[in-house]
């Protein structure tokens, strides 16, 4: 039996087939919203089970506790040469750490849902949440400032400083994704395409970046949540 057109073509609409010395049209907007969707699952399954790794380097060295030197004493560092005279973070700085994500990821919830909308107010709330994640990010470098201690100083200093720099990373990493969308809307309020133009809907093109950085960011602020809770109250 013949395939329908449907099958033939698995991933939506392509660009249709043009004789030779005709321009090529434009790619259909839903092939670049397809490819958006379809990479921030794959980016969000990736960010998972990198930092997975941290979760079990924490819980299988915390069950070990090798040499005593998972927390050591003040005692047990002195003998060691160090400084250092308390291996607890900073608890406020890591309640604001966590508000901070919590209520960067509802705001850009929040602005995906005005943008499906067709609300212009959508850019608010993610400019709230991009303030609110970068916030989340100068808490956690004070912390690194404040503490009193440092990679060194036993198992769980390391896995403490490890696991929160690179979520640090993964976190500007997705402000700046999030930052591009809010650009690109300005400009084009800004400097709306004439009627003659290739793009007449720019939202139409902007939504899509959007949800996929809305999607993906859900899943860095649950990491940075659950990061919380296992490096600062277990």
């Amino acid at each position: 039996m013949a395939a329908s057109e449907s099958e033939k073509r698995p991933l939506g609409m392509i660009v249709p087939p043009v004789p030779a010395g005709v321009e090529i049209p434009p790619e259909p907007p839903d092939v670049g919203a397809r490819t958006l969707s379809v990479a921030s699952r794959l980016l969000a399954g990736a960010t998972v089970f990198f930092f997975l790794a941290f979760l079990f380097a924490y819980f299988y060295l915390r069950s070990i506790n090798q040499n005593h030197f998972w927390r050591p004493s003040a005692a047990l560092l002195a003998e060691q040469h160090e400084v250092h005279v308390s291996l607890n973070p900073n608890q406020a700085l890591g309640a604001v750490f966590v508000v901070c994500l919590v209520l960067s990821v509802l705001l850009t919830i929040l602005a995906g849902r005005q943008m499906k909308r067709r609300s212009r107010n959508w850019v608010g709330a993610a400019v709230g949440g991009l303030v609110l994640g970068i916030g989340a990010v100068a808490a956690q470098c004070i912390e690194f400032i404040v503490q009193k201690f440092g990679p060194t100083d036993g198992a769980f200093a390391s896995v403490f400083c490890a696991w929160l720099a690179f979520y640090m990373i993964a976190v500007m990493g997705t402000m700046y994704w999030l930052e591009t969308q809010i650009a690109t809307e300005l400009r084009a309020r800004r400097t709306p395409a004439g009627s003659g133009g290739d793009i007449s809907d720019p939202d139409r093109l902007i939504a899509p970046g959007l949800d996929a950085a809305v999607f993906y960011w859900g899943f860095p602020g649950g990491i940075g949540v659950l990061s919380y809770v296992v490096l600062y109250l277990l």
